[in-house]
């Protein structure tokens, strides 16, 4: 079958790897879509040398092979979720697999979904409705489920302005998701036509820090009060100090971008102003109910995807996404 690689510093490659076959409650999926997500870009891609697993960890199939499989038989629509756990620990239980201590993640340390087949324990398969498309489960498993799942953690609530740092796919699901909780939204990107789709997703107000003092602009939009809540979904160690100072007094900031360091002075920019600062990941397990749920009531969620590619043109597909171009990027096998 084919299959993507990352060939270190940037290089992307398809090759022919043996097809995965069935064995215990691993199943067989055959891949309809995947997505290329900003963590791919961030973490994988510009590795110094070739990763050994295959990529993608937004998947959506349907069962094409099975062995002493339970729940699901051939032919069944599902959604994957990217975390592999022991599913005996009180977080697998309580649907925290991000806790688990055995985790493993397809497109990370096991091969993922960008690809023709995927080999997956069946407790990390999730049923797909009949009346939402392969698409849609892509979306639903990380793109829409992280923002969502922090939007909680914030505790938004009709009346608060909300910032969204960073609207790439995943913020423009946050934007997307604090309007359905009656926010208004402040939109910050240093991409333009990233925020012109967010505008399409509900934002207020769109601020470029390349074009004019984010900071300024926010307590301005503001009347000098500053945010109630911020998701913050960029990498950038300049986007996080700018949305810790452009919080309220007692405001709220989570964390949901890969960002590795950030210099802080808590002093001044969370104990004088009682600022809380929480970290979010992915969403839990047993959200999903909610998030189709939220797709149902949400037609606008497809909007996001913008491009699609075969898996034969990966190489084009995640130069597209390294550029920035458009917003989430489908492969399709």
């Amino acid at each position: 079958m084919k299959a993507v690689k990352f060939l270190g510093r940037g290089r992307v490659a398809v090759v022919e790897v043996p097809r995965p076959a069935a064995r215990g409650d691993v199943v067989v999926v055959q891949v309809t879509s995947s997505g290329i997500c900003g963590t791919d870009l961030e973490l994988l891609l510009p590795a110094e040398r070739p990763l050994p697993t295959t990529p993608g960890h937004e998947v959506a199939g349907i069962v094409a092979e099975v062995d002493h499989a339970r729940r699901f038989r051939v032919g069944d629509r599902v959604i994957v979720n990217c975390h592999v756990t022991c599913c005996r620990c009180e977080h697998c239980r309580n649907g925290d697999l991000i806790f688990c201590p055995e985790l493993k993640a397809i497109g990370f340390e096991l091969d993922g979904g960008d690809a023709e087949y995927l080999a997956i324990p069946e407790a990390s398969l999730r049923p797909l409705p009949e009346d939402i498309s392969d698409e849609l489960g892509v979306i639903i498993g990380d793109a829409l489920g992280t923002p969502y799942h922090a939007a909680k953690k914030a505790e938004i609530a009709a009346g608060h302005v909300v910032g969204v740092f960073g609207v790439g796919p995943l913020g423009q699901m946050a934007v997307l998701v604090a309007k359905s909780q009656g926010a208004s939204v402040i939109a910050v990107d240093l991409n333009p036509d990233r925020l012109r789709a967010a505008r399409g997703f509900g934002a207020d107000h769109l601020v470029n820090p390349a074009r004019e003092d984010a900071l300024a602009t926010i307590k301005q939009l503001t009347g000098g009060r500053g945010l109630d809540k911020v998701l913050q979904c960029t990498p950038s160690a300049a986007a996080f100090t700018v949305a810790l100072d452009a919080l309220r007094l007692r405001g709220r900031l989570i964390q949901v971008g890969v960002l590795a360091r950030v210099e802080v002075n808590p002093l001044e920019q969370i104990n004088n102003r009682e600022i809380e600062i929480m970290g979010s990941r992915n969403c839990n397990a047993n959200e999903l109910p909610e998030l189709i749920d939220f797709v149902r009531r949400n037609p606008k969620v497809k909007d996001v995807i913008t491009h699609r590619f075969s898996l034969s043109e990966a190489t084009a597909a995640f130069e597209a996404a390294s550029q920035g171009r458009g917003s989430k990027i489908l492969l399709k096998p």
